[in-house]
């Protein structure tokens, strides 16, 4: 089948609810190289912009697949660029938001941020309905351990980027920070990323653990520094959701509602 290597799914997600994911990068081509990658290391980072799939092409699996997904009855709630790697590398990503919008279905991005300071990645993820940026520290030395970032990239700039693109998005704003034992999980740290992102008015904060093996030895961030987080963004980041990524959240459900009148548990 044509859609084989581009479009998999539908899968459930408990973000965007039932989603067909589209790869329209190469696997494990990068910006980053973060500790906690589930599908490993990057052998060689790259900022470099380039074409990766021919939109044509790429419109037909996606459509070919979603179609498959109606005839069978499953519901497709968004069509969600979540290649394994960084999808805003892609220099056609909008021209392909634009392909897929005629198909009905609501885009979405998930995106680790590092290119945002370029003004046509902002424009490209502009074009989407739903977008999530990785805020896992606004510290330099935190962000350049934790994420192992190209070497051209500035952290400044990048920062600077979201700033921008949060007073121009005129779609769903998410954050994401990944929490990772001994390295981003101080009280310190949860202030000035929860500072940060609510500047941004996001809809959703995302708050998560790594699951899965990771690229390196590291361990999650403990239920305490979970609680210290979770008041952290609470109190700070008021307009939000806080949602954690991870099922071990569960356990916080009934401390939780004494806070809030929800909870939005999301994966």
């Amino acid at each position: 089948m044509l859609s084989d290597n581009i479009t998999y799914g539908p899968v459930p997600s408990r973000r965007l609810g039932r989603s067909l994911g589209v790869n329209n990068i190469h696997a494990k081509c990068c910006s980053y190289s973060c500790l906690y990658c589930q599908v490993g290391s990057t052998l060689g980072t790259s900022v470099k912009r380039r074409c990766f799939q021919e939109p044509i092409m790429l419109g037909r699996a996606v459509k070919e697949r979603l179609d498959s997904a109606r005839q069978s009855g499953d519901q497709v709630d968004y069509l969600s660029f979540v290649p394994d790697g960084e999808p805003t590398l892609d220099k056609n990503l909008g021209r392909e938001i634009e392909l897929l919008k005629a198909l009905g279905v609501k885009i979405a991005v998930i995106t680790n941020a590092s290119l945002i300071w370029d003004e046509g990645v902002r424009q490209s993820l502009a074009k989407a309905d739903w977008v999530s940026l990785k805020v896992d520290s606004v510290k330099t030395d935190t962000w350049t351990r934790m994420n192992r970032p190209h070497n051209t990239l500035k952290l400044e700039d990048i920062l600077d980027g979201i700033t921008v693109f949060a007073r121009q998005y005129k779609g769903s704003l998410n954050f994401e920070t990944m929490l990772v034992e001994g390295v981003n999980d101080s009280m310190n740290e949860f202030e000035e990323i929860a500072s940060f992102v609510y500047g941004a008015k996001p809809a959703k904060c995302y708050l998560g653990i790594p699951t899965r093996p990771p690229a390196e030895k590291i361990g999650p961030a403990g239920e305490n520094a979970l609680v210290s987080a979770f008041n952290v963004f609470a109190c700070i980041c008021k307009t939000a959701f806080i949602c954690f990524t991870t099922h071990l959240w569960c356990r916080y459900n009934a401390w939780c509602r004494e806070w809030f009148s929800y909870i939005a548990v999301c994966c």
